[in-house]
């Protein structure tokens, strides 16, 4: 029989262990490759979070909510249209998003971030608070009872209320005109035209002859230009509801509330939220951007088409701040704008 000696069997042996060996070397290789190609693929691929946040009960977008990625460092602001979004290097998988703001209830929901994938949430619904419910509830009937109070002002204004058994103020007779009369010349007398109505009907866009509170445009005229300081009252540096304060003495002879706040919450203060029916003398309240509530942050005193003066920190188109001549329809007034407010005086 024929028979294969020790030294052939040890190196066939060796060779199905290095055929073994390769085999396996080139399995292992195989996974290096395609790990690395996965990796390849999907490395760059940014992710996006994005969505709108409004309010469940009126469906009004919510500015400055927070929204959360939870247990990452991902954070942001809502716009003031309500939107938020994440972009860039996000965690991928299954995490946990707050949603939050003062006056309404925290939210939470689940999203599933994977690469390359942009994710939009149509809508998250914020639920008021009770609190926040019962404040813009009693709001509401405040500013019904004052628009009630407006229309009935504005009704005595025009002579439109009724009173009861009222005499003529004025006895009127009539007389025939004689023919001496009829025949007389009479000289007509031209306004006299002032540099302070020149000079201010020029900036509001408006006749000279418009111009004829003496007492408000020399008033402004003595300020205009005065630097812009919180908490100051005098020509060293004023700020916007210590001017309207001061003005409304001196002009006016009216006493009024030191803060912007307290001027609008006044009883003496009838307010409007409609700029279409604002007159020279009104107050014009704002609060800032993205701002839904009532807390008012600015005042100043509306002149005519649309100008409004004020002590500001804004420097603006003009170059500089302090007291000047705004215009409301400017973007920047125009979407922080909340109420007008006449003075009604209750100093006797």
């Amino acid at each position: 029989m024929y028979s294969i000696s020790a030294h052939t069997q040890q190196h066939l042996k060796f060779q199905k262990t290095n055929c073994q060996f390769s085999k396996s070397s080139i399995e292992n290789s195989l996974f290096v490759l395609l790990f690395f190609a996965f990796s390849f693929l999907t490395f760059g691929q940014e992710s996006s979070l994005s969505g709108m946040v409004v309010e469940e009960e009126s469906s009004k977008t919510v500015a400055n909510a927070i929204v959360t990625i939870k247990q990452t460092p991902f954070t942001e602001n809502t716009s003031d249209e309500g939107k938020f979004n994440f972009n860039g290097d996000l965690p991928k998988g299954e995490h946990m998003v707050e949603v939050s703001k003062d006056g309404y209830e925290d939210k939470y929901f689940l999203v599933h971030i994977m690469p390359g994938k942009k994710l939009i949430v149509e809508e998250v619904k914020l639920t008021m608070t009770k609190k926040e419910k019962k404040k813009r509830k009693k709001e509401e009937k405040e500013l019904k009872k004052k628009k009630k109070e407006l229309k009935k002002d504005d009704r005595k204004l025009f002579g439109l209320v009724k009173k009861k058994n009222q005499e003529p103020e004025v006895a009127v007779t009539y007389e025939e005109i004689s023919n001496n009369e009829t025949n007389e010349e009479y000289e007509a007398v031209e306004p006299q035209i002032t540099p302070l109505q020149q000079n201010y009907a020029k900036v509001l866009g408006v006749a000279p002859e418009e111009i004829t509170n003496t007492a408000l445009f020399s008033f402004i005229d003595e300020w205009m230009g005065t630097p812009y300081l919180l908490g100051g009252e005098t020509k060293a540096g004023i700020d916007c509801s210590s001017f309207s304060q001061l003005l409304f003495f001196k002009v006016y002879g009216w006493p009024i509330e030191r803060t912007a706040q307290k001027q609008m919450d006044s009883k003496a203060t009838i307010t409007f939220s409609d700029a279409k029916y604002l007159e020279e003398g009104d107050l014009v309240f704002f609060r800032a951007a993205g701002d839904y509530g009532d807390t008012i942050t600015h005042v100043g005193l509306y002149l005519a088409n649309n100008k409004f003066i004020n002590a500001t920190s804004r420097v603006g188109k003009s170059g500089s701040s302090g007291v000047k001549i705004s215009d409301l329809s400017d973007p920047f007034w125009n979407k922080r704008f909340y109420a007008g407010g006449r003075r009604v005086n209750t100093n006797g």
